[in-house]
């Protein structure tokens, strides 16, 4: 377990900046030491763009909500300054702006890689101490052991969907250093997805419960004379 929250917050950290430490700019307008032409060709540069449009759209978000929160011409005026950045990012590095915005709805796959293993870990060992309970109280291969299995992981599953929802919620405000994650949230593979996570859910908890009651059965089978 230790090793596991060692790894999250690794990952997590590996940047020395995260785009919410950015500074937002009073006239929305995009500053960055030095002029850099990128070669999309390298995974570093790629990278530095990924990391440049993600930042952008932040600083607009957090400079609507600072000047127009609440206000009717919010979303407006935080389309004109995201558009705005985008446009200075690209000009910066000699790029199209249409490069820019796409590559601000890039996800981070190394991110979204330890968000859903580290809730597949810790859902699995759940499944584990929860089937084991229910073989305490109904012997494997009974039907009531099935039923419980049933009913539990139909229950497990959907508390699985929400918890695996805000524990990707609360990573991605901590990666992004942003408390305000807006219309972003929509992105996160664990919301986007949400029906497939239940299944997955289901399977693995069904799978579970059929290892251990085939792995109790066959321990009482060689417990007899």
């Amino acid at each position: 377990m230790k090793r596991l929250l060692l790894l999250i917050v690794t990952i997590t950290l590996t940047g020395c900046v995260r785009p919410g430490d950015y500074p937002v700019s009073a006239n929305c307008v995009w500053s960055e030491v030095g002029n850099q032409s990128l070669d999309l060709s390298k995974i570093s540069d790629r990278r530095h763009l990924r990391f440049d449009a993600v930042t952008a759209e932040d600083m607009a978000i957090r400079w609507a909500d600072q000047h127009f929160s609440h206000r009717p011409e919010y979303d407006r005026q935080c389309a004109q300054c995201m558009e705005t950045l985008f446009e200075g990012v690209a000009k910066h590095h000699s790029i199209d702006v249409a490069v820019v915005r796409q590559y601000s709805q890039e996800r981070d796959a190394v991110a979204d890689a330890v968000v859903i293993l580290s809730f597949a870990f810790l859902y699995v060992l759940a499944a584990y101490i929860l089937t084991g309970r229910i073989l305490r109280q109904f012997p494997p291969g009974e039907s009531g052991f099935w039923i419980m299995t049933l009913a539990m992981a139909v229950g497990v599953s959907l508390v699985g969907v929400l918890v695996g929802s805000l524990w990707s919620i609360v990573f991605e405000t901590f990666r992004l250093n942003s408390v305000h994650l807006s219309y972003r949230m929509n992105r996160i593979p664990f919301r986007q997805h949400w029906a497939v996570l239940f299944v997955c859910c289901f399977v693995v908890f069904g799978l579970v419960a059929v290892m251990r009651s085939r792995v109790k059965l066959q321990t009482q089978c060689s417990a007899l004379p």
